[in-house]
């Protein structure tokens, strides 16, 4: 059950082989790597990521105001509850995502800047192939595996959707798209139309409207929001009572290695001019 190197031809580099080979370093991959060494002592795994570190979504995202639309008491992983509040910062997230790394000794598991090419079963070797190729120096490497656990979401992480319409080659204004952010974007005193009226919209309006001269929301059906306090109160009060042990929190809803913390953010570029 431990690594093994597998000799190719004399043509390919020889190949690293794992009993899993996990596909990201997001939240899914990361509880994934939890289980499996909790569940499944002994057993050999790598995790692949393309980007330089872990944390997928909240990685990628980095627009302003950036959180979860979904409450982490529920989405949080099983086996480490939630003691923050429910609608959590990026910033949150990726901590609570390092505690989980750190505290299970993932780390050493993850091959950060490797872009998977491509994945073939052999049904006679009962075998997966995985082809990558690092994203900072370009070198081909080749991994097995028994099994592969596809963790990757479904994000294209290199390039949010944009749909064309007409006249955007004569807009003399900029169009970003949340899930590639700028850090030059200089929003102060501009007119801004956020296209769209999801979670990400919900949250970057908020996070804009200050400085701008003004912000308008465009939006194809209607969306009602309204003001609340970010806590769930019967979670609070469970805990005050002490009835909730540190390993119970989840009891409502035991959801492991949950992909469900996203921020729609396909759903929003924004326009400003």
């Amino acid at each position: 059950m431990n690594v093994a190197v597998r000799g190719h031809a004399a043509t390919k580099q020889a190949s690293e082989h794992f009993d899993v080979l996990i596909v990201g370093a997001g939240i899914s991959g990361i509880g994934s790597a939890y289980h499996i060494e909790k569940q499944l002592p002994g057993t050999s795994y790598v995790i692949l990521e393309t980007q330089a570190t872990f944390g997928g979504t909240w990685s990628t995202h980095r627009y302003p105001g950036i959180r979860s639309d979904s409450d982490l008491h529920t989405f949080g992983y099983s086996f480490k509850p939630w003691v923050g509040p429910p609608i959590a910062t990026a910033e949150e997230i990726l901590a609570y995502m390092n505690e989980v790394i750190d505290d299970n000794d993932i780390a050493r598991h993850i091959r950060y800047k490797h872009r998977i090419v491509s994945a073939s079963w052999s049904s006679e070797q009962n075998l997966w192939t995985i082809e990558t190729v690092t994203t900072d120096t370009g070198e081909a490497k080749t991994f097995t595996a028994n099994f592969l656990w596809m963790c990757q979401g479904y994000y294209r992480h290199s390039e949010g959707y944009t749909p064309e319409w007409k006249g955007m080659d004569r807009f003399k204004g900029r169009i970003v798209h949340p899930q590639t952010w700028p850090d030059d974007i200089d929003l102060k005193n501009k007119k801004v139309v956020v296209i769209g009226s999801g979670a990400t919209a919900a949250t970057l309006v908020p996070n804009i409207a200050d400085e701008c001269a003004h912000v308008t929301m465009l939006q194809r059906s209607p969306t009602y929001f309204r003001l609340g306090r970010n806590a769930i109160e019967i979670a609070e009060e469970l805990r005050r009572l002490r009835w909730m042990k540190p390993g119970s929190t989840r009891s409502f809803a035991a959801r492991s290695c949950s992909s469900r913390m996203h921020s729609q953010s396909f759903a929003s570029p924004i326009r400003s001019r």
